[in-house]
């Protein structure tokens, strides 16, 4: 089939993909069993097993880990930072930083220290699985957050600027192990732990400069009418992203660090921002469902038979949930929240917001070839990332259920 050939079919299969869309958004806001994207998985993973039917003339679609951190990533950091705003986020910096970091370290040695003495998995790789697996995605339970007055403006900005932080946490420390174990480069912690700072320091110099940066042109050109704002923010969130990984740093947080510094003190003008924001909501919803889409089909593909049975799927579902419960557990008496502990909702949400997605899918995929322990990794990952997407918004809407009917019998 030639390039011209095709140009129909990817109409139709766009078409098609928008009228899904629209369905699968009428009735998960009529049934409230599950949010958007854990239905665009469900549909994602139907796919994947129609497509991996012999008989089948579907095309294959798999999720490619470049596309996933240079298209998908920087959109989706800066779409959920911009609506941060940094005063009040504040209130919530030290615990999400300290969850986003130490309680990664602790989740990371749980895990390596469980698949190395269970499946003999050698240290240094165990580790480097350890870290990847920790990263989070809150996509499928912050949408059970919204209009939720159960859930107080702290709690949301605690739990989506933990998955941030963490994020762009593991993807440094990835980096660094993956150098240790693939370049034959000797690790020593004192060199190691300047590099992390070095990548995070860096990363938040490139990201505030340019948030800045961005903001002043605005200034300058005495215009912020919606098309030029929209323009100016898709190029800081690329660039961002794009220039401190170039300079060996952390894309995620540069990315972060350029939303908050951007959008620092949101503009006071109503239409223009209203439909900067308006458009912003698509872009962030659009490149959610496609990725997720994308992420459900890449399943059957990727799974590894040899390495699918039951005790690494039922490991990989008790170290899903135990490592983040007691790496929080661990550092609970340092969370707080304007000097007051972190309440018992409190913990539990931001335990079961954990739940896992495509960065970690990604940066496994990212892995050399011949990787022996790479097949493995992948169907560890699968099992921990669709249970908890599925699994995780079914836990979190019953606790906020229990919440809102405590606080109706306490009135």
């Amino acid at each position: 089939m030639t390039g011209y050939e095709s140009i129909p079919s990817l109409v139709i299969f766009a078409v098609l993909g928008w009228v899904a869309l629209n369905t699968i958004f009428f009735f998960s806001h009529r049934w409230r069993l599950f949010s958007d994207i854990t239905w665009i998985l469900l549909l994602g993973l139907t796919y994947g097993a129609v497509s991996a039917m012999p008989d089948s003339n579907l095309p294959d679609l798999v999720l490619e880990p470049h596309v996933v951190l240079y298209l998908f990533v920087p959109l989706l950091v800066f779409s959920s930072t911009q609506c941060i705003c940094l005063f009040h986020f504040r209130h919530v910096l030290l615990p999400a930083s300290l969850a986003g970091s130490l309680g990664i370290l602790i989740s990371m040695l749980v895990i390596a220290t469980a698949i190395h003495w269970l499946l003999e998995v050698p240290l240094m790789p165990a580790l480097l699985f350890g870290v990847i697996i920790s990263a989070t995605d809150p996509l499928a339970i912050s949408a059970l957050f919204k209009d939720n007055q159960s859930v107080t403006e702290n709690q949301k900005l605690l739990i989506e600027g933990e998955s941030i932080l963490n994020d762009g946490f593991v993807v440094t420390v990835a980096s660094i192990l993956s150098l240790v174990i693939f370049s034959g480069v000797e690790f020593d912690l004192a060199s190691s732990s300047l590099s992390l700072v070095s990548h995070v320091v860096g990363a938040l110099v490139v990201g505030v400069v340019l948030g800045r940066g961005a903001r002043w042109l605005l200034t300058l050109l005495h215009e912020r009418h919606y098309t030029l704002t929209t323009n100016i923010t898709l190029a800081l969130a690329y660039g961002s992203f794009v220039l401190a990984e170039e300079l060996h740093f952390s894309g995620i947080l540069a990315v972060f660090a350029a939303a908050l510094a951007y959008g620092y003190k949101p503009y006071q003008d109503d239409a223009n921002h209203l439909a900067h924001q308006e458009i912003w909501e698509y872009l962030d919803y659009v490149a959610n469902a496609l990725l997720f889409f994308l992420l459900g089909s890449s399943v059957f593909t990727l799974l590894s038979l040899e390495m699918l049975s039951a005790v690494n799927i039922l490991l990989s579902i008790l170290l899903l949930f135990s490592a983040r419960l007691i790496s929080l557990w661990l550092i609970l008496p340092a969370l707080r929240i304007e000097s007051e502990k972190l309440s018992r909702l409190d913990f539990w949400l931001l335990n079961f917001s954990g739940a896992r997605g495509a960065v970690s899918i990604a940066l496994i995929l990212m892995l050399p070839a011949d990787f022996s322990y790479k097949p493995l990794f992948l169907t560890m990952a699968i099992s921990m990332v669709l249970f908890s997407l599925i699994v995780y918004p079914v836990i979190t809407k019953r606790i906020l259920a229990q919440t809102n009917s405590t606080k109706e019998s306490a009135s």
